[in-house]
């Protein structure tokens, strides 16, 4: 749900080590995860210390004032999941050593979205 350093460790040991030539992430309906980083933030920080920092790093990257304007829960919830998508992606985006990959046609980075 979020590019955190454990993940992004991952990441760079499977891409310089490992060789792997496509990341995708991949977010899906109605995740949990998404749904919560979109609660008012006192609620979020009611939540154990460890649950409220991923949640604010999520809510962090969503354009809360876009998603009050959508209207039905299940295209908002949509919307909340592909800008995190995007938003992960971008932090991919931000490494050195991925994105020489890239530019070097090693490694193809792809933002989906799972019914």
């Amino acid at each position: 749900n979020c590019l955190d350093t454990a993940t992004l460790a991952s990441l760079q040991f499977a891409v310089n080590h490992l060789k792997v030539k496509v990341l995708v992430v991949l977010g899906h309906e109605l995740c949990g995860a998404v749904k919560a980083a979109v609660l008012p933030l006192d609620q979020i920080e009611q939540e154990p210390s460890e649950l409220a920092q991923a949640l604010k790093s999520i809510k962090s990257g969503l354009e809360e004032n876009t998603l009050k304007l959508i209207r039905d829960v299940r295209a908002q919830d949509r919307e909340a999941v592909c800008t995190n998508v995007k938003r992960q992606v971008e932090g991919l985006t931000l490494d050195k050593d991925i994105m020489t990959k890239v530019r070097e046609q090693d490694l193809l980075i792809v933002g989906a979205f799972y019914e």
